[in-house]
């Protein structure tokens, strides 16, 4: 159903123009001052709206990643054999748990964030995390099983130090403990993020970090009452936990809890049907990007300890700094899919080119100040002078990894908002396996630049993840996504109907539904 009107919509969201002045002003023949004042204010009122979101999640994932980096801190002054056993803990985990992660995480973004504003209001959005967290619980014992017996993985570094395995297998038995508490708190985060409510995620990590912080002092010095490397992953769980509860006590007492609905199981072959069909793509997107540096992991261990502590401390501090990337592109995937389902393809494509912009300009910024600070940095996380000296001539990569996975994070993000994660995945795939992993493993290993080529393979990757992405984004079919939006949600025989609606776009996000109070939280 693209008619004429559609593909004058599209042009005039491309160069800024708001929906709200697609009238018949503009038949009339404005002249181009005007045209451009209305454009800016498009832009700028569609910047401070994404500010006004984004700045929580960019601060919550902020202190994610200090949460993240406080472990890695204590794993580091521990010692390298801990820290060694880390990495390759969470080569398993990476490999076997977090796509479960991604994969329902990244479906639930299309779902909940499209029904949300979705003019059937029928209370989906609960009733897609309570599918969710079934599917979870049946694969969870299958992750168990293959996490408490890692001896078929482990037998294959067989030039890897005894004692590093060791701490591996216990850093995996506490992951079967907390590794739950992260999946059911992602699936109720999405919960919470497809209505519009951003700033409670800043008090759950908080919550998290705080916990990891005290826990960190009471349980791991080696002195008094402290449990040494064990209290590492103990005070892990504990803080996982913590952000759990936070999250569910919200849920429970704010009026946001009316979204979630009764119990039911009501659907749950169609729902299980989308979260396959839309998470299946997410979790080879998140194997895609964790799995590449955790091949590398698999190459590095058999350089030594030394090498694989610094393999470990590359891949955590990635991970730690581009989380930001990835709550900001939680951010524009629901923005995205909020005005999907509202019916508002062109204001949809303005806050996908406003978003990638200004996550560009922080970018810059970003980059600029890891540059400044290599030294401070490298210092922050161990005082290991061996581990130092091998990660200063590597930090320029890292900082080049991180800027373009967070760029490619709110990339993905828009697609994840149209329910594209398919081509996305296939895009990652084929950047990092197809092409980016080839040269890594010729620059490491045939040219003898060691982790220096891997890390240099990586950054020429994710290269390609992002200007693929982009180009996938810019050329996007908007109007062609909402009808696709509601059948998705509607069934298969929906009908597009009033996709040129006249509700406040920016109602369903910043004011909640004008016909239920009660559902502003």
């Amino acid at each position: 159903m693209n008619s004429p009107s559609y593909s004058c919509a599209i042009c005039a969201a491309i160069i800024g123009h708001s929906p709200e002045h697609d009238n018949s002003a503009d038949s009339e023949g404005e002249d181009t001052p005007f045209r451009a004042a209305s454009a800016y204010k498009s832009w700028t009122k569609e910047a401070q709206y994404q500010f006004s979101k984004a700045l929580p999640m960019a601060i919550a994932g902020s202190i994610r990643s200090w949460t993240s980096i406080l472990e890695l801190r204590a794993l580091g002054h521990v010692g390298y054999k801990p820290l060694a056993g880390r990495s390759l803990a969470l080569l398993i985990v990476n490999v076997t748990g977090y796509p479960i992660m991604y994969g329902l995480g990244g479906a639930l973004e299309s779902l909940c964030s499209q029904a949300f504003t979705n003019p059937q209001r029928n209370k989906r959005v609960g009733v897609y995390v309570q599918h969710s967290l079934w599917v979870f619980l049946i694969v969870n014992i299958f992750i168990t099983v293959l996490w408490l017996n890692p001896g078929v993985v482990f037998r294959m570094l067989a030039k890897t130090d005894s004692e590093v395995i060791e701490y591996a297998k216990t850093y995996l038995v506490f992951e079967c403990i907390y590794f739950p508490c992260v999946i059911v708190q992602t699936c109720l985060k999405r919960f919470i993020l497809a209505q519009g409510l951003m700033r409670p995620t800043i008090w759950f990590e908080l919550s998290g970090l705080i916990a990891m912080f005290v826990s960190l002092q009471l349980l791991v010095p080696s002195s008094g009452a402290g449990l040494g490397f064990i209290g590492v992953p103990l005070s892990a769980t504990i803080a996982y936990i913590a952000v759990l509860v936070a999250n569910i006590l919200y849920i429970c007492y704010w009026p946001c809890r009316a979204e979630w609905g009764a119990f039911t199981m009501a659907g749950f072959k169609r729902t299980t049907h989308l979260i396959i069909s839309l998470g299946v793509p997410c979790g080879v997107s998140g194997i895609a990007s964790y799995g590449f540096a955790d091949l590398a992991t698999i190459a590095v261990a058999a350089l030594g300890p030394e090498s694989l502590a610094i393999q470990a401390v590359l891949n955590s501090s990635k991970s730690a700094i581009s989380r930001t990337g990835s709550y900001l592109g939680m951010v524009i995937s629901n923005r995205v899919g909020n005005l999907i389902g509202a019916r508002k393809p062109i204001r949809a494509f303005l806050s996908a080119k406003v978003s990638i912009t200004v996550t560009c300009f922080a970018c810059s910024l970003l980059a600029l100040a890891m540059l400044l600070f290599q030294k401070t940095i490298a210092a922050f996380i161990t005082k290991d002078e061996l581990l130092i000296s091998g990660l200063l001539p590597l930090l320029p990569l890292l900082v080049l990894v991180v800027v373009l996975d967070m760029i490619s994070n709110v990339l993905t993000g828009v697609l994840r908002g149209q329910g594209r994660q398919g081509v996305a995945a296939i895009i990652r795939v084929i950047s990092l396996y197809v092409i980016a992993l080839p040269l890594a493993y010729a620059l490491a290993f045939y040219l003898d630049l060691g982790l220096y080529g891997m890390w240099a393979g990586l950054s020429f990757g994710f290269v390609l993840i992002t200007m693929a992405e982009g180009w996938l984004v810019f050329a996007s079919d908007w109007s062609g996504e909402v009808e696709r939006s509601i059948q998705r949600i509607n069934g298969p025989k929906s009908t597009l109907v009033a996709v040129n609606s006249h509700y406040d776009e920016t109602a369903p996000l910043i004011q909640g539904s004008h016909s239920n109070p009660e559902r502003m939280c």
